[in-house]
């Protein structure tokens, strides 16, 4: 069997983030060289954060230079020339039984591969979230247009990974590609290396004394749902005048100005922290009163997984692959719906609940025993072995 794995992915967090792709991607390189693959990176130097491990071969295809103003909403075209650009590499440099592992849009680069090429290697695509696929701002249409053309390339590969039972019907409508060519392989996260960093003690739930610590975390964008968590807590606030509800995010984003402005009408008290390290994102995690993912639409959601790590009471919306880690009232609370009343309606009802240190015990057994970072290796492994051009 060939060892030999090409990595191909727009960006990546070698350091603290708090993207969901970024930080799969690199969990993904790290175990494939642990378990001895011969591992090469493809991606833009200036989209690298942190350093590239030990045991990684780099390779800088550089994104286009005028690719610069976010205003000029140039990136879907930039992301295409990208690919194209990839592919050139590929096509002179992958070698019969050779793996190529895409993450997201850069499924694209299968549209400009030469046949041959395709034919003879072993092509893997993790669509992961597929916002392309979901609604969002106007102004993101062009480059929704060129990102959806991209991904949709994933029908050429040998392999489709949907990283939830509830995705696999979501991955076949979108890239448009049968049962056969979709496999099961949960993105999932190293449950003793985040345990491994905490060091305060944890939050026993008095809100009504102590007040209601909130902790959420992710890219502060239309499809995570903030501006639905801050109205819900409105209404909270509201119904619950006497508790002190504190709602401290983790990341950064193009909604952090209309966010705040939201919060401020709406009388809700919000931190937003942009570069937190790891260890203070875990140690938050670990001692707040509820953790809480509020999202339109969502892929795999790692952050619901790294709050279910440390035991958190968490409060979450019914999509994406979320209901199959968040089961009603065993491991989590799920709203009925998305809007601000049904998130106020699940948060009112996760805190009168009487036993939420079973549910909090419950999500702890059930992240360590179907998400920890080795189920995943052993799947990938399972599956690039099972190929054999």
């Amino acid at each position: 069997m060939n060892k030999k794995i090409f990595v191909v992915v727009r960006s990546i967090s070698f350091a603290d983030s708090v993207g969901g792709m970024e930080k799969a991607a690199k969990d993904h390189i790290l175990e494939m060289v642990n378990v001895g693959y011969h591992v090469t990176l493809l991606c833009p130097r200036k989209k690298i954060v942190g350093n590239i491990p030990d045991g990684v071969t780099y390779i800088d295809i550089s994104w286009p230079k005028w690719d610069r103003y976010k205003i000029a909403m140039t990136m879907g075209l930039a992301y295409n020339r990208w690919c194209k650009k990839v592919s050139l590499f590929l096509n002179t440099h992958a070698k019969h039984n050779d793996i190529i592992h895409f993450h997201g849009a850069s499924a694209g680069t299968l549209g400009f591969l030469d046949s041959n090429i395709i034919s003879k290697t072993i092509t893997v695509v993790n669509p992961h979230g597929m916002e392309e696929f979901g609604s969002g701002s106007i102004f993101r249409l062009a480059n929704r247009f060129f990102t959806k053309r991209l991904i949709k390339q994933s029908f050429l590969a040998d392999a489709i990974i949907a990283t939830d039972n509830l995705l696999i019907p979501v991955v076949k409508n979108n890239l448009g590609v049968n049962d056969d060519k979709v496999f099961l392989i949960p993105n999932t996260i190293d449950v003793q290396k985040n345990r491994s960093v905490i060091g305060n003690k944890k939050n026993e739930l008095n809100a009504e004394h102590d007040g209601l610590n909130i902790v959420s975390i992710g890219r502060l964008e239309y499809n995570k749902g903030y501006d639905i968590l801050g109205k819900a807590l409105s209404i909270f606030q509201s119904q619950n005048p006497k508790v002190n509800v504190n709602w401290t995010h983790y990341g950064r984003g193009k909604k952090k100005q209309s966010l705040l402005k939201l919060c401020i009408k709406e009388n809700v008290s919000l931190r937003i922290i942009e570069n937190a390290s790891d260890i203070e994102v875990q140690n938050s995690l670990y001692t707040c009163d509820v953790f809480i993912q509020p999202s339109r639409y969502e892929g795999s959601s790692l952050t619901t997984l790294e709050a279910m790590v440390h035991g958190c009471l968490i409060v979450a919306t019914p999509v994406g692959g979320i209901p199959d880690k968040i089961v009603n009232q065993h491991t989590g609370f799920l709203c009925e719906d998305i809007t601000p009343q049904s998130l106020y309606e699940t948060l009112n009802k996760a805190l009168q609940y009487e036993d939420i240190h079973i549910i909090k015990e419950n999500a702890k057994v059930f992240v360590e025993s179907t998400y920890d970072i080795m189920v995943s290796t052993r799947k990938y492994v399972a599956l690039y072995e099972s190929f054999d051009k």
